[in-house]
C-alpha cells in the first residue's frame, strides 16, 4: 500500500519569516539595552532598576517577545494552511477486490464544517475533478451544529458534485447532534437530508448497501456512533456486540468499506470484519509535530494514537483523513486540509 502527499512548501517560507522576525526582535532589544545604559527615561521604560525601582530582567522581555512572535507566526501559518488544500493518494490492495473494481477510484471527503476553498468551493471541486473519481464517499461533519450556522455551503457543494459523481453520505457527530436536538435546531437535519436526497445523494445510516458494477460488487456500511463515544477526556470501550446490534454482521467474503466517523475504535471495526475503514473527526490533531504527529484530538487526547494517515489492524486498513475544515478553534499548523484519493487494487 502506498501513500503519496503534496509537500508542505509553505513551511520553509514561514520558518524563514519566523527567523527574520526573531532576529529583528533580538536586535531591537539589544539596541534598547545599549541605549538604556545611557538614557534614564528609556531605562525606566524597559524596567531597569534605578534607586530601588523594581527591575524586569531582560531575559523576561526576550521570552515575552518570543511568545508574541510565536503566536503571530502561528496565526499567520494557520490562516495560510486553512486554505491550502492537499490531495493524499492511497492504494488499497486486497484479493477480495473484484476485477471490475481493480483501479476503481474513490474520493473521500470529511469534516468540511462549512469551509470554503475559493468562491463556491471551486478550488475544492477542481481538485476533486483532477482525481477522476468513480464515486465520492462523505464521512460526515460537513455541517456545524451551532444555532448561528446553516447548511448552505455543504449543500451547494454536494449539489454540484452530485451532478458529476455518485455520492454516498454518512453522518458525523455534528449531523447527529442536529438530528438528536430538534428542540434546539428544529428540523434543520431533516431538511438537510431531504435536500441531499433531492440531489440523488445516497444518505446511509446504520445500514449496509451494495455498490455494483456490471461484473462485480463491493459493500459499504455507515455506522453512526452514539453520543457517548464522542465524549471528551474519556474514550469508553466499544464492545463488538454493540456494533453488531446497530449495523448487523459483516457481509463476509465481500470487500467491505466502513464509514465510521470516529477512528478511536479501529480494533472493533477490524473485529467486525471491515476491509477498509474511512474515518475523520480528529482534524489531523490540529497541530502536527514532525515524528510525533497530531497534538490533540477533539476528545482532548494528547498525541492520540490515531491522528491522520494510514493505519492497520490485522487485515483491516483505516484511512484517517485530516479533514477539510474546523469549527470551534480554527487552528491548523503543519496540517493542511485533505482530499483523500483512494485507488482499489486487486491483489493476485
Amino acid at each position: 500500500m502506498k501513500k503519496r502527499g503534496c509537500q508542505n512548501l509553505g513551511i520553509l517560507f514561514f520558518c524563514t519569516i519566523f527567523l527574520k522576525i526573531l532576529c529583528y526582535g533580538l536586535f531591537f532589544f539589544a539596541i534598547s539595552s545599549k541605549i538604556g545604559k545611557r538614557h534614564l527615561r528609556i531605562r525606566r521604560w524597559i524596567g531597569k532598576q534605578r534607586e530601588g525601582v523594581f527591575m524586569i530582567p531582560l531575559w523576561i522581555w526576550i521570552i515575552a517577545v518570543l511568545l508574541v512572535v510565536g503566536i503571530a507566526m502561528a496565526v499567520l501559518l494557520s490562516s495560510y494552511e486553512n486554505k491550502r488544500l492537499t490531495v493524499e493518494y492511497y492504494e488499497i490492495e486486497s484479493e477480495k477486490i473484484p476485477e471490475a473494481f481493480d483501479g476503481y477510484r474513490i474520493v473521500f471527503l470529511t469534516d468540511l464544517h462549512c469551509a470554503q476553498f475559493g468562491e463556491n468551493n471551486q478550488e475544492l471541486i477542481e481538485q476533486i475533478d483532477e482525481c477522476r473519481p468513480d464515486m465520492i464517499l462523505v464521512g460526515g461533519d460537513m455541517v456545524i451544529s451551532r444555532e448561528s450556522s446553516n447548511e448552505e455551503v455543504p449543500l451547494a457543494l454536494m449539489k454540484e458534485l452530485s451532478a458529476k459523481y455518485p455520492i454516498y453520505y454518512a453522518d458525523g457527530n455534528h449531523e447527529l447532534k442536529l438530528a438528536r436536538n430538534e428542540e434546539i435546531f428544529g428540523v434543520r437535519y431533516k431538511d438537510y437530508v431531504h435536500s441531499l436526497k433531492e440531489y440523488n445523494i445516497h444518505h446511509i445510516s446504520n445500514e449496509t448497501i451494495v455498490i455494483q458494477s456490471e461484473t462485480g460488487f463491493i459493500s459499504l456500511t455507515a455506522f453512526d456512533l452514539e453520543k457517548k463515544y464522542y465524549q471528551r477526556f474519556h474514550v469508553p470501550r466499544m464492545p463488538l456486540s454493540h456494533m453488531e446490534s446497530v449495523v448487523g454482521s459483516s457481509p463476509g467474503n465481500i470487500f467491505h468499506i466502513l464509514l465510521a466517523h470516529n477512528p478511536n475504535y479501529l480494533k472493533t471495526y477490524a473485529d467486525w470484519g471491515s476491509d477498509l475503514v474511512l474515518a475523520g473527526h480528529f482534524h489531523g490533531g490540529m497541530v502536527r509535530i514532525p515524528k510525533f504527529g497530531g497534538v490533540i484530538s477533539p476528545q482532548f487526547q494528547i498525541f492520540p494514537k490515531y491522528d491522520a494517515g494510514e493505519f492497520h489492524e490485522g487485515e483491516t486498513t483505516m484511512i484517517l483523513s485530516r479533514g477539510l475544515g474546523n469549527h470551534s478553534i480554527k487552528l491548523r499548523l503543519f496540517n493542511k486540509p485533505e482530499i483523500s484519493c483512494i485507488e482499489l487494487k486487486k491483489r493476485d
